[in-house]
């Protein structure tokens, strides 16, 4: 009996000798790093038993996330020039490194942006429409809003976008629009609740209006005047220090089913109005009338459907708060991989001085908890966020060193990590 427990000892020791395997460090790179946006490494090494590992790069400007000692981390060049990426894999049989060098980091064309006409030099605004004693019901008293509903019923109002807002961004696509309403001019009663308002987006010229519809996004009155991120301030649409008084922003955002290919010489985003209803209204905010320029940009859609630059039809040279959220299609074959949580939480404007906007419009109220790190990958802010579903987050990081900084958002089952840009 002990001859055979001695022999299952030698056997079992035997085993775990041959099981035993040094490291053998090595990883790859699915893309070319550009400068200031996250790659991840693929690690590929090997060995038994676990392994343990830490990254170096040379030279230091750059951030490794979570840590250097990450399986497999997000990495961020913060210059341009050469790199050298060093993986070490350790277990208790013995080390092995394994280097890559990455030259010529550049800045690379952007993948994600909002554009925007209205100038953060601007500030947001509404107006009331003029009377005009040639329209019945129009000549006297309040005939409604200027880029909203009104006594005229005009039924869309759209801005344009040259093609220069978007240019270094290559195969462009429209995910999302998001539209500043006025709260005190969005209403549905309790019967029309379910009244739908309607995104969209055109192709057209600066110079001759929308023409063909491109892509069209519907959602309802009253979720949008019910929305929950109401605010007095944005940072990223007209001037960052102005706060209303008596009204609320309410920051809605269209999510298109399937991502919009837009034209490469410019384009229309519009927002249509409940003209046919006597009771549902909306208010699109615009910024204030200037006499800087001649600019014809913002179209309206009046009731006997024709299109009219609102700077010769209304007499306003003005621009609307209407932002496309654009990205890089992906190259045929490449699978992209975006989720809801993500694709529902946006961070503008990015870069800024240190003031941001975290937007949620997320389908379900969710839990989550939000997590900054600096350039360093240190952690240095942490909230909780209970019942989050449509809400604007202001982080105020203006205290802060300029530099790359990560906002990381997790629900418990998914996680989102968002680079944000603070420049002084």
């Amino acid at each position: 009996m002990k001859k055979k427990i001695l022999l299952f000892c030698l056997t079992l020791s035997a085993s775990l000798t041959t099981i035993a395997q040094a490291p053998v460090a090595s990883f790859s790179l699915s893309t070319t790093p550009c400068l200031n946006q996250d790659f991840f490494p693929t690690n590929t090494s090997t060995g038994t038993p676990t392994l343990t590992f830490n990254w170096s790069i040379f030279p230091t400007t750059n951030t490794i996330l979570p840590s250097s000692s990450a399986a497999s981390p997000t990495i961020t060049f913060g210059n341009t020039g050469n790199y050298t990426i060093t993986l070490v894999a350790t277990n208790t049989v013995g080390s092995s490194s394994f280097t890559m060098a990455i030259n010529g980091v550049k800045t690379c064309p952007a993948c994600l942006d909002t554009i925007r006409m209205i100038k953060n030099i601007d500030t947001l605004t509404t107006y009331a429409a003029s009377n005009s004693s040639l329209t019945l019901g129009c000549q006297s008293g309040f005939s409604g809003f200027l880029t909203g509903t009104n006594c005229y019923k005009d039924k869309e109002f759209a801005q344009y976008f040259p093609a220069s807002s978007y240019s270094n961004t290559p195969l462009p696509q429209v995910n999302s629009v998001i539209v500043l309403f006025d709260s005190l001019g969005t209403k549905a009663t309790g019967a029309t609740q379910a009244t739908q308002i309607y995104c969209k987006i055109y192709g057209g010229t600066v110079g001759y209006g929308p023409n063909s519809i491109i892509s069209i996004k519907g959602d309802s009155l009253g979720k949008i005047a019910a929305s929950t991120n109401k605010t007095t301030t944005v940072t990223y649409c007209g001037s960052p220090t102005y706060t209303f008084a008596t009204t609320k922003i309410i920051p809605f955002k269209f999510i298109f089913s399937t991502p919009t290919i837009i034209p490469a010489t410019g384009f229309f985003a519009s927002v249509q109005t409940p003209f046919s209803s006597a009771v549902d209204s909306i208010k699109i905010f615009s910024n204030t009338k200037t006499n800087l320029s001649n600019d014809s940009s913002s179209w309206v859609l009046q009731y006997s459907n024709n299109w009219k630059t609102i700077r010769y039809n209304k007499n306003h040279k003005i621009q609307l708060a209407i932002l496309p959220i654009i990205s890089c299609r992906p190259v045929a074959g490449v699978h992209e991989n975006t989720t809801d949580f993500n694709s529902n939480i946006t961070v503008m404007p990015n870069p800024s001085n240190g003031e941001f906007s975290l937007i949620f419009t997320l389908t379900k109220q969710e839990n989550v908890m939000v997590n900054i790190f600096n350039p360093l990958g240190q952690l240095i802010s942490t909230d909780k966020l209970e019942n989050v579903k449509n809400n604007l987050i202001n982080i105020d990081l203006r205290n802060r060193s300029q530099g790359i900084y990560f906002i990381e958002i997790t629900n418990g089952n998914e996680k989102v990590l968002k680079k944000i840009i603070i420049t002084n």
